[in-house]
């Protein structure tokens, strides 16, 4: 096969930092859309020019931030040589939290608990810093990544693949952060969330809690996605459960269409069946095409070291 191409190497740890890294870069852009959203008003005019000029830097400083962590830790996911930087910084942030937490004791407030300090605190400090030291640590013991023969239709998939765990990663943080901000404020209590005033109940919690078990789902579907892109032997799993929710998306749709008529059927039910009925061609292409062995010597190579080719 021509469309024959091999994949970067990375190790497990490497492939995770890629994913946490795509997942603050795309973060840090959003939040530096926000920052300019703050700031432009202000400089044209708008009231309260200090105000939000202040709060807009420190908006874009952040943003800065998670884009800077996202660059580095991109660059340490294709080379785990280049992790010094990423790990340097990781720890930099990790020390700025922790002396925002004595300071913030000394004051006579605990601010562990802030939705943004504790979710900093995570990100940074349990989440960054130790897959820094992982891949640090596989470096100075020479663990090299395999590197997979892709063909197109692998590729597609592995990209595909990669959004699912993206969305579902995403998803989570935003579930973990509400979750934070809604304990804090405690069952019983009003909250704001984004201009929706919301009751804090156990119903709420609830429901938050689903989210995350199916945001969990989608990064599990997602790796396996990943898992059959690399080891086409491998893919029936993904096709199954991709299969499976395609046939679910289209009874909904069915349903809809029934009560409703083509109104009813929404824009994110439409693109989910696109997308999954895509991500099914592509599994079934997968599972059609040649072994890895027969892979390779259409290639003209053999087979990475360590690839089980069973």
């Amino acid at each position: 096969m021509e469309d024959l191409e091999p994949s970067v190497p990375r190790t497990p740890t490497q492939s995770v930092l890629r994913m946490v890294s795509i997942l603050m870069g795309g973060i840090g852009v959003l939040v530096l859309a926000g920052g300019l959203v703050v700031l432009v008003p202000a400089v044209l005019g708008g009231t309260d020019f200090w105000a939000a000029v202040t709060f807009g830097v420190m908006i874009l400083v952040v943003a800065g931030l998670l884009v800077l962590t996202a660059v580095l830790g991109l660059a340490a996911s294709n080379n785990s040589a280049r992790v010094g930087p990423y790990r340097f910084l990781c720890y930099l942030v990790g020390l700025a939290v922790l002396v925002a937490i004595v300071w913030g004791w000394g004051m006579g407030t605990f601010i562990l608990f802030n939705p943004i300090v504790l979710t900093t605190t995570i990100v940074y400090v349990l989440v960054c810093s130790r897959l820094a030291d992982k891949v640090k640590e596989e470096h100075d013991k020479g663990v090299s990544g395999e590197t997979f023969l892709r063909s197109r239709h692998q590729r597609v998939l592995h990209l595909l693949s990669e959004l699912v765990i993206l969305k579902g990663l995403l998803t989570l943080v935003v579930v973990a952060v509400m979750g934070a901000a809604l304990v804090v404020y405690g069952e019983g209590e009003r909250a704001v969330i984004s201009g929706v005033p919301v009751t804090v109940t156990g119903a709420l919690l609830s429901l938050l809690a689903l989210g995350a078990v199916a945001a969990g789902g989608s990064v599990g579907v997602g790796a396996l996605g990943i898992w059959g892109s690399n080891r086409p032997q491998r893919i029936r799993p993904f096709l199954v459960l991709a299969s499976l929710a395609l046939v679910l998306d289209l009874v909904q749709a069915v349903g809809r269409v029934t009560e409703r008529g083509l109104l009813g059927l929404s824009f994110d039910l439409v693109l989910d069946i696109v997308f999954m009925a895509v991500c099914v061609y592509l599994a079934v292409r997968i599972e059609r095409q040649p072994t890895p062995e027969e892979l390779a010597a259409a290639a003209g190579v053999a087979l990475v070291d360590g690839e089980d080719p069973s």
